[in-house]
């Protein structure tokens, strides 16, 4: 068997919108040869909920649907009641599925808190992506859900240390679009700035943002993402007060335009800091910019797109500001091929080769 010709569950904790995350990238490349069904989290309850619930979608594509659905009971931390309201769901959408004659569906999921039991849904497949550790307040959640898998994914081995599992897993790299190689557009800036893209939030090391700013005046540091609220009185300064002029906040640009901001870019910048949960492992962003054969700053992380060799790596906040001050000392041309080059062995299609064979048993 192959991955074509399927109908995909996807259900993601993240909803449809310009941020793509790996779940969204996934669900839009499965989607060029499947059926995909990306189920979005539920919005915020209300009492109405009670009487009127259901599943309502929206077509991104012929072939991707965004499912949507309301809880019928609150957020709560008794766990009778998220049992009961999984339940409940569980059977609504296996129901709304079966009445468009949607069946033999692989139930692929990203989110270790929802559809806990995918039995339900009398899947051929139940692939649980871990791309992320578990809430430890929720982790009773995932657990149940890890003891119905067939298949397990993790972007990286770190992600399967800790966790109990009775089947197979597989340890498989963020991927990347073809298309994400070529660019061709122009950007609202002149050329030649540092590029930061993502969520700009309590992940970020503010004290290496905040070095880079005061030590480079005269470079223009440009933040592409949505801006979060944090308590942290530098992240406010920084991002809020506007403390420093060279800082250009862009706000959300949709994912698919990415390319050409990273394009025009001097260098990219992953300035993660790492004893924050879930920070252990390169974001998909960093294959964005290699696919742009350009340089990356990047702590060193526990996966297989930290190649140091390519990667401009620091330890301390002092060796990176270092490093930015040589940047054009690792540059040449055959540097950048090897970036692109790099980036093309985690495309999409390669990748989707290997779940493909994982989860069809197939010898490679």
């Amino acid at each position: 068997m192959k991955l074509e010709n399927q109908n995909i569950i996807i259900v993601s904790h993240e909803p449809w919108g310009d941020i793509w995350y790996s779940k969204h990238n996934w669900a839009f490349e499965l989607s060029k040869k499947n059926n995909v069904f990306f189920i979005n989290p539920p919005s915020n309850w209300k009492i109405s909920n009670l009487w009127n619930f259901g599943v309502t979608t929206e077509s991104y594509t012929k072939t991707l649907q965004i499912v949507n659905y309301r809880s019928i009971l609150p957020f709560t931390r008794w766990e009778i009641i998220y049992k009961i309201d999984d339940f409940t769901i569980s059977k609504m959408i296996n129901k709304w599925l079966v009445k468009r004659k949607i069946t033999n569906v692989i139930f692929w999921t990203f989110d270790p808190y929802r559809f806990s039991n995918p039995k339900i849904f009398h899947p051929s497949k139940i692939i649980f992506f871990r791309v992320d550790k578990c809430n430890v307040k929720r982790i009773n959640r995932e657990s149940m859900l890890l003891k119905n898998c067939s298949h397990i994914i993790v972007t990286s081995a770190e992600l399967i240390k800790e966790i109990k599992i009775k089947c197979d897993y597989l340890v498989l790299s963020h991927g990347i679009a073809d298309e994400e190689f070529e660019s061709n557009n122009s950007v609202p800036y002149e050329k030649d700035y540092f590029l930061y893209v993502g969520n700009i939030d309590h992940r970020l090391d503010i004290n290496l943002i905040d070095k880079m700013l005061r030590e480079f005046p005269n470079e223009r540091f440009l933040f592409i993402g949505k801006l979060f609220k944090q308590d942290n009185k530098l992240f406010q300064a920084i991002f809020y007060e506007k403390k420093y002029k060279n800082l250009i906040l862009h706000g959300v640009e949709h994912f698919k335009r990415l390319k050409n901001y990273i394009y025009y870019s001097k260098a990219c910048l992953v300035p993660m800091d790492l004893e924050i949960h879930g920070n252990a492992v390169h974001h998909h962003k960093s294959l964005q910019y290699l696919a742009m054969g350009k340089p990356v700053i990047s702590p060193i992380f526990l996966d297989a797109i930290n190649k140091e060799e390519l990667l401009i790596s620091y330890k301390t906040i002092d060796e990176a500001i270092d490093k930015i001050n040589k940047i054009t000392g690792f540059e040449n041309k055959d540097m950048i091929s090897k970036r692109i080059n790099f980036a093309k062995q985690f495309t999409y299609t390669k990748l989707i080769i290997d779940v493909e064979n994982f989860i069809f048993n197939k010898v490679t």
